[in-house]
Formats: structure tokens, sequence, C-alpha cells
């Protein structure tokens, strides 16, 4: 009897968890809301006149994890969700001033080619709880009204500080084409908490490819 009781549990437990979940692989057009050219990093504050690494507009590859965690107790039709999402952005790419051969010039006296191609790109995961409206048949909106973002920026910031932890929202749609197989668009905005020299904001419009189980 004890033996059908934990049975009985854990069959509940892995039917409201892992129902209805699903993994996902995004690519999107991207944004940053202030450029990041003329800091030390980027392009050595345009020291050597090379030019500024002040592109606003990228691209981005994504993608993660979501697991159905309830049913809305208010609305049982609509789901709660959980939402585990990796988020590559590069927003600029140029070949500008290098801040380490200028740095190692100073001190050596050596003549080093001072430009180099450097990225200003963004790496965030995301936790975060997605409302689902599942009483459209086929049809499946969706929100995310908070989300806690960990961000990696590179370069990192004039005081030499890369990791940062910000808020992220979104909102969006798929489509099941057969019962295993979704597509779906969705807008998503990352704003990070920054430090005095950087506070990166971002926002991203992307496609996705849902694989559900």
């Amino acid at each position: 009897m004890k033996k059908l009781g934990t049975l009985a549990l854990f069959t509940l437990f892995a039917t409201n968890v892992f129902a209805d979940g699903q993994v996902f692989y995004r690519y999107g057009w991207s944004s940053l809301s202030v450029d990041r050219g003329g800091q030390t990093f980027t392009d050595t504050q345009n020291a050597t006149g090379a030019g500024k690494n002040d592109g606003k507009s990228g691209k981005g590859i994504g993608a993660g994890l979501d697991l159905k965690l309830m049913n809305c107790p208010l609305f049982p039709e609509n789901s709660l969700i959980g939402e585990i999402f990796v988020d590559y952005n590069r927003f600029s790419h140029k070949n500008v001033a290098n801040a380490i051969n200028v740095v190692t010039d100073a001190a050596t006296g050596l003549t080093l080619p001072k430009t180099g191609e450097v990225s200003v790109s963004e790496l965030a995961v995301v936790i975060a709880p997605k409302y689902r409206f599942d009483g459209l048949g086929k049809f499946h909106p969706w929100i995310i009204p908070a989300g806690v973002a960990f961000m990696v920026n590179s370069p990192p910031s004039n005081t030499s500080n890369y990791l940062d932890v910000g808020y992220h929202l979104g909102a969006g749609a798929e489509y099941m084409i057969i019962k295993e197989l979704s597509v779906g668009i969705d807008y998503r905005y990352t704003i990070g908490s920054g430090d005095p020299q950087l506070k990166v904001k971002y926002s991203s419009l992307g496609a996705n490819l849902g694989i559900n189980f």
C-alpha cells in the first residue's frame, strides 16, 4: 500500500511538472538602447583615432527549456510555466583600437599594431515565470511579467566589471504545428542593474522552434 501511495505521488508530481514542456531554439534581431562606443575596452576611447565601436543593432541566438509548473487557479485553462533561457547577442564588431595593444605599447616602448577586431556582445541566463494562455486551441500566447537575468558583458566596463544581474520581460505566441513541434515569435527586453560606468539595456525580436514533450 505504501508503495502504491509513493507511485501515485510521483505520478502526480511528474504530470504537473513535466507535462506540456518544451525545448526551444531561438534566432533574433537585437538592439542596444545606448551604444558602448568610446569606452576603454570597446575601442580604447578612440584614443588613436581608429574609430568607435558604436554599433547598436545586432543578431542573437539562444535556447531554452520550459517546464509546466501548474494550471492557473483562477483560469484552469491557462498554465504557469518555468523558463530557463540562455541568450547570446552581438551588437557591434569593428576594427578599432585594441586596449591591450595600446597599454603594452605605452609600457614597453614597442610599436605594436593598435587596431584589431573587437566585438561588443552580451550573454544572459534568464530564470523567469511564463504565463501561457492555453484556451485557444493550437495558438498559445504568453507573457513574462518579471524574470531575473544573470548577465555577462563583453568587453567589460571601464571599471573592468563584466558580470551583472538584471530584469527581463517578454511577450510572444507560438503555434503547435503537430503535437511534438511548435513555431513562435517573441519580443524580449533586458535591463541590467549596472555599475556607474555601464548599464546595458537591450531589446530583441526573435523567432523560435520548439520541441514539445
